[in-house]
């Protein structure tokens, strides 16, 4: 049980090290400066967006950014996708809506559809947005102007997570609890480690030159996590790439219940960790039971030493996410549990080849 102890110890501390790495190299996007703006293709992949669609158009065609197309793609939508995009299309000439088909074999349906988008785009960039997001002013610019800075081929962006019930706020938090504690998130950008890979397929933004060449969702048509795949395929062939925070710039509500999350959750869990069930149900464990461990195994003094660094932890990640510190740490051990459930149902679920979304059977 030491031994145990010792090692919950000291992952907690690393896990620790990596955040203040990224709060202290600034690991979100921050404002810049543009001569002048080139084409952007904003490619909207839809299906079943009803409720959402409108928004985003909205943000789009009242944004600051003034040199863009904005491409959506209505995947046979069972609601009312399709009128509700027509509506802005109508009144303004910068909106195309494209209208899905059957969807062909080996393929996934968003996957195909940002690839059929693709085939549209004129823009010197492409901008990948989920229908569900909401952008700020500068956003775009500012976005642009990061892939000119550092000459990328591709930056993604994790949006600010709005939650509006308790099962989101159960849930949806872990998505960066992972991300901004385990992974520097400027080595996205300066290490050509495959393993420093993340990427978040609400907010992708293509140098359209290096897309059409590629062809990525193409080559990544059968992928539930196409877009961390494409992320980690482009780091092995060389291309630059880099993913950070949104800053409140691009914002999310990304599910819209307790369900959701856990089947949203569950669809890439298992990914954030190389595709390993058996480190993701280590890391569930350690991260739910770890205090027990350092408890029974160790002076009473660690136990108070590691309950400080998991409560920093979780104030360090939660600035960074632009989420509610005081909500995040007093949530925390049922947010543990709730993962662990997740990691259970979601193993279970890809057993039986039953994991969904949106309506079609996502595991192949």
């Amino acid at each position: 049980m030491t031994y145990l102890a010792w090692f919950v110890l000291l992952f907690t501390t690393l896990r620790l090290l990596v955040a203040m790495v990224n709060l202290f190299t600034r690991q979100w996007l921050r404002p810049g400066v543009l001569e002048e703006e080139p084409l952007v293709s904003v490619l909207i992949p839809a299906r079943n967006e009803e409720k959402n669609i409108g928004n985003i158009l909205n943000d789009l065609l009242t944004h600051d950014y003034s040199n863009l197309e904005i491409w959506v793609y209505d995947d046979l939508s069972e609601d009312h996708t399709w009128q509700a995009a027509m509506e802005y299309a109508d009144k303004d000439p910068r909106v195309q809506v494209l209208k899905g088909g059957e969807l062909p074999q080996g393929w996934l349906g968003k996957n195909h559809g940002c690839h059929r988008l693709s085939l549209h785009a004129t823009g010197e960039y492409l901008l990948y947005l989920d229908a569900d997001v909401n952008i700020k002013k500068g956003l775009i610019k500012n976005a642009v102007a990061h892939m000119k800075k550092h000459d990328l081929d591709l930056f993604s962006m994790f949006p600010k997570q709005n939650f509006h019930s308790l099962g989101e706020w159960l849930i949806v938090p872990h998505i960066n609890q992972i991300l901004v504690s385990l992974l520097p998130l400027v080595f996205t950008r300066i290490s050509s480690w495959a393993s420093f890979s993340a990427a978040n397929g609400q907010f992708m933004l293509f140098r359209s030159s290096v897309y059409h060449n590629e062809t990525f969702h193409k080559a990544m048509r059968h992928s539930n996590v196409e877009d961390i795949m494409i992320f980690r395929y482009m780091k092995e062939k060389g291309f630059r790439v880099h993913t950070m925070l949104g800053n409140r710039q691009v914002n999310c509500r990304m599910y819209q219940s307790w369900g959701e999350a856990v089947k949203g959750l569950g669809r890439s869990v298992f990914h954030f960790f190389g595709g390993s069930k058996l480190l993701t149900f280590i890391y569930g464990l350690i991260t739910t039971f770890g205090f027990f461990a350092v408890l029974a195994g160790l002076p009473a003094f660690f136990s108070v030493v590691y309950l400080a660094m998991v409560v920093v932890l979780r104030v360090v990640v939660s600035l960074q996410s632009r989420q509610n510190v005081l909500l995040n740490v007093i949530l925390a051990p049922l947010q543990q549990i709730a993962f662990l459930f997740v990691i259970v149902k979601a193993a279970k679920d890809q057993y039986r080849k039953t994991t969904t979304w949106k309506g079609r059977v996502i595991d192949k």
